[in-house]
């Protein structure tokens, strides 16, 4: 059996083997599991198969030779055995018994298949031989003679350099099958017939090839069989990993989103804090601004009543009184207004819209178009309070600056979103009136308290068409912070 050598790997560079390994071991790492999976086992396999093709080659092969030589052996016992019956009285072979060897080795069938035939004495001498020079000389005893002695049928390849074959120059290998010679009474073997036949080197390599294609299909269908199976888990296993890597990008940009929503939320709450602080201040000023010195200049009135004399001089005084507590009571109701909500906690989205819409209308003697759409949900009460406000600041700047002309209000909820916005067909120099002009929120206080709550507000104006403010809520999916909860249906 030939060997191959170590040497190519064992001649390669030290400082070059590492570089060299690393490379086929990012590879491997950068392949999917069913690659992976091909690769290694693809190695192992190879590796088996080659050792189980060997070995079952060898042991087909041995075993084909070994059932050839018990079949030759038993022909040989079967027509030399009755010729040599003489060695079991005596050491050499009578004339007659080498003259019906030669016949039969005379036969051109026989001796195609067997070339060559010697008859060995259990002490290792030559009693018969086609090659007369060997009869009745002495030779070491070959491993096949002494194994044949004990009984069985022994094969071997021919030793080219045994004294037996070298007296002769044989230069073929042929197989040595020993086969024990028994005395028909006894069945003490007496002699061992040696028996050389041509090796059967077109059936060994028949069953060798034989062997190898059995084993080499057998692993290929087992390989072909583990890699479906670990494909299949290997596609799944990067499906489920590209949708992972894809949640995790999502779940990233919605963090990322929520903390901005928070910032803001954060951000528009201090904003509102500090716009509830002015407008507090702007609602102290106006009263004393307003009602206050109204009110000190009817207690000055008062004063003077008591000292007039004269009784127009009283009317006079006591209609001046008059006409100034007027004046604050009416300031007073105005600013009153601006600050107390209707009752609207019972009340629906539709329901707060229209009662600011009539509020409106009966306020500023002018008429609001609403279109409602969607469905008609309870909101949380800081919503509610958002939702009318915005109504009403939206109506009171379509009428301060629109003269109230095209006054029109939107609504589309759902259980998702909430979308309310109000029209005016267009500025309208010197109409309109400043009702509510220093009590109302203002476009900036507005869009504080919608986006504390996590809602949006946009404004556009387009020169001819009029203006249009806008406010969205996202309902159900924990925009609104804290108060404010979820939506729920009727």
């Amino acid at each position: 059996m030939l060997e191959m050598s170590d040497t190519g790997t064992d001649a390669m560079p030290a400082a070059a083997r590492p570089r060299n390994i690393s490379l086929p071991l990012d590879w491997f790492r950068a392949q999917t599991l069913s690659m992976q999976f091909l690769a290694g086992s693809g190695v192992l396999i190879l590796f088996t198969t080659l050792v189980a093709g060997y070995l079952i080659s060898e042991i087909t092969s041995g075993s084909a030779v070994r059932n050839k030589a018990g079949a030759a052996a038993v022909l040989v016992q079967s027509m030399t055995e009755p010729i040599v019956q003489a060695l079991a009285i005596q050491n050499t072979l009578p004339s007659e018994a080498i003259e019906q060897l030669d016949a039969l080795l005379a036969d051109p069938s026989f001796r195609q298949r067997f070339p060559h035939l010697e008859v060995w004495r259990p002490e290792g001498k030559v009693a018969y031989s086609l090659s007369k020079e060997l009869i009745n000389r002495e030779f070491p005893p070959p491993p096949g003679l002494m194994q044949a002695l004990s009984g069985d049928v022994a094969v071997y390849r021919a030793d080219l350099t045994a004294p037996e074959h070298t007296t002769r120059n044989f230069r073929i290998p042929y197989l040595e099958i020993y086969s024990p010679l028994r005395e028909h009474t006894s069945g003490r073997i007496i002699a061992v017939a040696e028996i050389h036949e041509a090796v059967l080197a077109d059936e060994a390599a028949r069953l060798r090839w034989m062997s190898w294609a059995a084993v080499a299909l057998v692993s290929a269908f087992l390989m072909t069989g583990l890699f479906g199976i670990v494909q299949r888990g290997s596609r799944t296993i990067e499906l489920q990993k590209r949708h992972l890597i894809q949640r995790a990008e999502e779940t990233e940009a919605t963090s990322a989103e929520l903390l901005e929503l928070r910032n803001r939320a954060r951000l528009a709450s201090l904003e509102l804090a500090d716009l509830n602080e002015k407008f507090i201040r702007s609602i102290g000023a106006d009263l004393h601004d307003g009602p206050s010195q109204l009110l000190g200049f009817a207690i000055l009135q008062i004063e003077q009543v008591r000292t007039v004399k004269t009784a127009a001089r009283r009317r006079i005084t006591l209609a001046a009184l008059k006409d100034a507590l007027d004046s604050a009571l009416s300031e007073i109701r105005i600013i009153a207004k601006s600050l107390v909500l209707p009752e609207i906690e019972h009340l629906g989205a539709e329901a707060i819209i229209a009662r600011a819409i009539k509020l409106h209308e009966a306020r500023t003697d002018t008429q609001v178009a609403f279109e409602p759409g969607g469905a008609d949900i309870d909101l949380p009460p800081a919503i509610k309070t958002c939702l009318y406000r915005f109504v009403q600041e939206g109506l009171n700047n379509a009428y301060r600056h629109a003269g109230g002309h095209g006054q029109r209000v939107q609504c589309r909820i759902d259980a998702r979103i909430m979308e309310v916005s109000v029209h005016d067909s267009g500025r309208l120099a010197g109409t309109g009136s400043d009702i509510g002009n220093n009590t109302g929120m203002g476009i900036y206080g507005l869009r504080q308290r919608i986006e504390s709550l996590g809602g949006r507000l946009s404004f556009e104006r387009q020169p001819g068409r009029g203006a249009r403010l806008k406010m969205v809520f996202e309902l159900g999916e924990g925009a609104c912070l804290g108060q404010t909860g979820i939506a729920h249906h009727r």
